[in-house]
């Protein structure tokens, strides 16, 4: 009997071990289809520079700032860097300032 008990017990533990990474595969699917997702919404902004811009992988084309900088323009419609090169001007071809 004790043997039968010990096979319940590893099979439990082995169970939660699937269970465990399920979870963890669930989760690194999950934040694949966030950053396609943000990656994509945020590409549809950028379409509206001239020239147009787009981010291929986000973690590594926002890391300057540059990317970040035009995004916000684009998104308040807005220059927020006076004095300095654009990287989305796409107000210059609406006749907007």
């Amino acid at each position: 009997m004790a043997a039968h008990e010990w096979d319940w017990f590893q099979r439990e533990e082995l169970i939660g071990q699937i269970s465990d990474i399920r979870v963890q595969n669930l989760q690194v699917e999950r934040e694949n289809v966030q950053k396609r997702t943000f990656t994509r919404w945020i590409n549809l902004h950028l379409e509206k520079c001239n020239p147009p811009l787009e981010v291929k992988d986000l973690f590594v084309d926002i890391q300057d700032g540059k990317i970040l900088m035009a995004l916000l323009e684009v998104l308040s419609g807005r220059n927020l860097s006076p004095g300095h090169q654009l990287l989305c001007p796409w107000w210059a071809s609406t006749g907007s300032l």
